[in-house]
């Protein structure tokens, strides 16, 4: 299913939502007849296409890019000199208005085939190698900071955001859910722990009982949750030190005692082997 969200005057909003409900492979999340003053519901929605009627491009190139760092854009205008401009601004694709069925269903799927292709190229990408990554540390997202994954020491959910905290002690707040946090991290040294954590396996000092402690920190001491326990103590397992079992020592045949009870032995079983072929035992 492809999201969608509608933003422009109310003929082009009416027909819009119109197809988006009619078509099988489209959703509609939302819409909105002015450019909204922030972005606080497409960074709440998340839509996979956002249809921009180009009478309300934002004066501001920012805000545009906002957008397109959220979802894909697709122009629609009455004017089909805007063609060329809407490329320019990097839309995914340009409708003609008043937009048909039949040019709206064609624009859904060159997304889907599009989506469908990229994914791959996503999933090759390995984890692992994530060395660092950006966070939006405002509500409008124009600031955006670095975060090193050496220096991550955990992350903690906090209502309907999370926080960084650094093994400088700095904390950096972000808007994204832990669920989107755990699979951007998926596959590298962070491992979730309980609902509200999720730790750099690096900066382990030590596990006791169901407390990890990082950092070599008595204040950082954080709860293993029941839901995250077992999935935990395996990865931590994989890299205990296995202790061996030790087997009996064998008899060393340079010393007296060791001559005389090897002898012993032997006559033993040869008296046992004869008996019980004579039938004596």
């Amino acid at each position: 299913m492809i999201n969608c969200y509608v933003i422009g005057e109310r003929t082009t909003v009416e027909s819009l939502c119109a197809h988006i409900k009619n078509y099988s492979l489209s959703e509609l999340l939302g819409y909105a007849m002015n450019f909204p003053a922030d972005l606080q519901e497409l960074y709440r929605l998340k839509p996979d296409v956002v249809f921009l009627d180009a009478t309300m491009l934002p004066l501001d190139e920012e805000l545009l890019n906002i957008i397109r760092g959220i979802s894909a854009v697709i122009f629609v205008s009455k004017d089909a000199e805007m063609a060329f401009e809407a490329f320019e601004h990097l839309a995914f694709d340009y409708l003609l208005s008043p937009v048909s069925f039949t040019r709206f269903a064609k624009s859904i799927g060159k997304f889907d085939r599009f989506r469908r292709v990229s994914q791959p190229m996503v999933l090759h990408h390995s984890p692992a190698s994530i060395e660092s990554f950006f966070i939006k540390t405002d509500s409008k997202g124009f600031k955006e900071v670095l975060i090193r994954c050496d220096q991550l020491l955990y992350i903690q959910a906090l209502q309907n955001y999370v926080v960084l905290h650094m093994v400088s002690g700095k904390r950096y707040s972000c808007h994204n859910s832990m669920k989107e946090m755990a699979e951007s991290l998926s596959g590298s040294s962070f491992i979730r722990i309980h609902k509200s954590h999720i730790i750099n396996e690096h900066q382990i000092t030590s596990v006791e009982g169901n407390m990890v402690t990082l950092n070599n920190d008595e204040s950082q001491k954080l709860l293993i949750g029941n839901t995250y326990r077992k999935s935990f103590f395996d990865r931590k397992n994989q890299r205990m030190i296995k202790k061996h079992k030790q087997s009996p020592p064998l008899l060393d045949f340079s010393q007296p005692a060791s001559v005389f009870l090897g002898i012993g032995m032997f006559f033993y079983d040869l008296f046992v082997s004869a008996g019980l072929e004579g039938g004596l035992l």
